[in-house]
């Protein structure tokens, strides 16, 4: 803190200048005072500025929004003035380096000798594409399913076979004649053909694919692989004639089937137009006696024992109507038929 006792020294000059101040401001403030009292306060004066209204009241960020589309607007004169600037340049370069300078004042002013470019670099207009597919040639190549393929010499997996065929651009060849290099390999072909070793049979191992169920892995060894083609062969033609004897068999059942249901058909109309009335019960009970025995000398229709048979007919007979006895009976038989089916 300060101490209160102690006296601060003041200038003359600067108690004079504060008195100047001071009665400055009291004559604006008494000026102020008289014009407030001649002219009297307007309600529009007073009147308290509202919120804008609606229409009024602009989007939020349309301002902002306008301002940067005109920045965008400049920036996109100015450089695409600066890329016209710059292609000129660059065509007015490329001629310099091709044809040189002529004028020599341009030429004293220019820091770049295009003559002596122009001399060291003759080749530079030439496209770089020529000298790249020369590097790169065109190829053949075995690619992992077993198929010839033409790529670029760049282009071709590492991991693949050799490239194949008498474009091959090794270091080994490409200074050996045509006739040498088709001389060597005629003789690699005999020196594998009198090695015994055979043709080369199908590997799955080199095939990244996922095998069907029919898929056989044979064997290397030629002898072990004959006879497993051998007894594959043998149970395909098993299978095919069991197949033949089954369905042989089922066709003959069918129409031993079918013979019988035309009869009991033509049964069933002559008792059907024979009237009731007229005719005996011992006349239907033979009749329907002679359709059940007809019936039952279907042979391999049902496995039902001979008692079951036995039951259904006592069945049968017990009816008074033969035609009802009859449908009934036939409807056994396809239930049965129609279950054997299912079993197998």
């Amino acid at each position: 803190m300060q101490d209160p006792s102690k006296v601060f020294e003041i200038s003359s000059t600067s108690v004079l200048d504060l008195k100047a101040e001071l009665f400055k401001q009291r004559e604006e403030f008494e000026r102020q005072k008289v014009v407030a009292k001649n002219q009297p306060i307007s309600a529009a004066s007073r009147k308290v500025a509202k919120k804008p209204g609606i229409w009024e009241r602009q989007n939020k960020g349309v301002l902002e929004r306008s301002h940067r589309d005109e920045l965008e607007k400049v920036e996109t004169s100015t450089l695409e003035a600066s890329r016209a600037a710059m292609e000129r340049k660059a065509k007015l370069y490329d001629h310099l380096s091709k044809t040189g300078i002529s004028d020599e004042i341009l030429s004293e002013e220019v820091l770049v000798d295009f003559d002596r470019k122009a001399w060291e670099q003759p080749s530079e207009d030439e496209p770089t594409k020529e000298k790249n597919k020369s590097e790169d040639p065109w190829v053949e190549y075995i690619d992992e399913f077993g198929r010839t393929r033409v790529a670029r010499k760049s282009e071709v997996p590492k991991s693949e076979s050799p490239v194949i065929g008498p474009t091959i651009p090794s270091d080994d060849n490409e200074m050996i004649p045509e006739d040498l290099l088709l001389q060597r390999w005629e003789e690699a072909a005999k020196k594998e053909l009198n090695s015994g070793i055979g043709p080369i049979h199908y590997d799955e191992t080199k095939e990244i694919r996922t095998k069907g169920v029919g898929f056989y892995r044979f064997s290397k060894d030629e002898d072990e692989r004959q006879e497993q083609m051998r007894a594959l062969k043998q149970l395909r033609l098993e299978t095919e004639l069991k197949r033949a004897s089954r369905q042989t068999i089922k066709e003959k059942r069918q129409a031993q089937l079918d013979a019988r249901m035309d009869m009991i058909r033509v049964k069933r109309r002559k008792i059907s137009s024979k009237n009731g009335t007229n005719s005996t019960r011992s006349t239907e009970d033979t009749t329907t006696e002679s359709v059940i025995s007809d019936v039952t000398n279907i042979p391999n229709i049902s496995s039902s024992t001979d008692s079951t048979n036995n039951e259904s007919f006592n069945k049968v007979l017990q009816l008074t109507n033969p035609e009802q006895a009859v449908n009934d009976l036939l409807s056994d038989i396809r239930r049965q038929i129609e279950t054997k089916k299912k079993n197998g």
